[in-house]
């Protein structure tokens, strides 16, 4: 533990303990606290609340930027980098075991939606209707660096419109096997809207896709 600062769901008062290795980079609890380690890795507090179908969710730490492959094969989050994508789920969970962090769950990604309309960050129709353009929706097959844009950065979260679509551990309701991607990834061919990051597809997670990333999620400490 590097820290602690506090956050409040319900009335109620929640010290949060900073990861070992990181410290205070930027923002604050209402619109995005940024924590980086001594090797440049951003990471964005998530705090605790409800989703939009009222599922309480703990808080956690999202990785600012989509997770990038750095040179000692460890997944990165940090900018000016070409985000990791042609990886498929297997692996993905691996590569986030490198850093003791666990790929986004079902309520960990519909929370980060709700509390992006909760700051009022963005509208409700943006995120879970029609998208908007805080993405790299203008050339949807073209992958943007990490942080090539500071249009795109909401809440200090970069790219979570658009770009490319991210790995969950959802399974599809139809084909269990599958896993659910997420992401605001592109255009509709016939209506030209932009795909709300709320939006979900399946993928099979022994494929990786040119077009499917990763963030990493990092747990507060429950030992204590």
């Amino acid at each position: 533990m590097t820290g602690t600062f506090l956050e409040y769901c319900d009335g109620c008062r929640i010290e949060v303990d900073i990861p070992k290795g990181f410290s205070f980079k930027e923002g604050n609890i209402t619109n995005g606290y940024v924590i980086e380690n001594d090797v440049g890795d951003q990471y964005v507090r998530i705090p605790a609340g409800y989703t939009a179908d009222g599922m309480y969710v703990k808080g956690f730490w999202i990785s600012r930027y989509e997770i990038s492959m750095g040179d000692d094969e460890i997944p990165r989050s940090i900018p000016n980098k070409e985000p990791l994508t042609n990886i498929n789920f297997y692996n993905s969970v691996e590569l986030a075991k490198k850093v003791d962090g666990v790929l986004l769950d079902k309520e960990d990604y519909n929370r980060v939606c709700m509390w992006l309309v909760e700051t009022k960050a963005v509208t409700f129709e943006e995120v879970f209707l029609f998208g908007n353009d805080k993405g790299n929706y203008s050339k949807p097959f073209v992958k943007a660096k990490t942080g090539a844009n500071p249009l795109w950065t909401i809440n200090h979260i970069d790219n979570f419109f658009g770009n490319c679509y991210t790995w969950t551990t959802e399974r599809s309701e139809l084909y269990h096997h599958n896993r659910i991607i997420r992401g605001g990834y592109g255009s509709s061919f016939f209506t030209g809207a932009n795909y709300p990051p709320s939006i979900r597809w399946w993928a099979k997670p022994e494929e990786g896709k040119e077009n499917v990333g990763l963030r990493i999620v990092i747990r507060d400490d429950l030992e204590d």
